[in-house]
């Protein structure tokens, strides 16, 4: 099984981007970054791309050559890879760097990795199911739990819902919104 981000991260790596597409005839690739930052691709030197062949998982090292933006995509050109074919066979692969690299986060931030699989509670103790997907809109992120008493629910990711986060408990407690569960108020 091909790895992702989500479901089968390869043993100590997280995901910075997945390949789209080829750009151009010179080897670069349009991925589509899973950070909040730009900036951070210039920080990067080294990543890697996980393949599945013949029911194994690959990891090769990928050098970063050259980086540039285009609108909310990041223009990657690896050493190399010289030619459309060449960066053809990195289309729809995972870009990974590993989890030591990743950058510390602000207090009360977290990485989505990190959410999902949390067990969520209201403020009653009652289990409102695990965060399965975290779902980026724009204004708000949203968590899609499932397994509760109220089967899924689209949780907002506000400051005004989610109370607390304890990753060593793999819990979150939160306060649901009035009305966006049937018979809460």
């Amino acid at each position: 099984m091909i790895p992702t981000p989500w479901k089968n991260p390869p043993e100590g790596l997280v995901a910075v981007g997945e390949v789209l597409t080829t750009q151009g005839i010179k080897g670069e690739v349009k991925i589509a970054p899973l950070t909040d930052s730009h900036a951070r691709w210039h920080e990067l030197n080294r990543v890697f791309a996980c393949f599945e062949q013949a029911q194994t998982q690959t990891q090769t090292k990928l050098f970063i050559e050259k980086v540039r933006f285009f609108r909310q995509f990041v223009i990657a050109k690896f050493e190399g890879i010289n030619t459309v074919n060449e960066a053809e066979r990195l289309r729809g692969v995972f870009i990974w760097i590993p989890r030591a690299e990743r950058p510390a986060l602000p207090e009360n931030s977290f990485y989505i990795d990190q959410i999902l699989g949390l067990r969520v509670y209201n403020e009653a103790q009652q289990y409102l199911g695990a965060v399965q997907e975290v779902i980026p809109t724009g204004a708000n992120d949203v968590y899609v739990l499932q397994g509760g008493v109220y089967g899924e629910i689209l949780l907002p990711a506000l400051k005004s819902v989610v109370l607390s986060v304890e990753l060593s408990a793999g819990r979150m407690m939160i306060r649901l919104p009035a009305g966006l569960v049937e018979g809460e108020e």
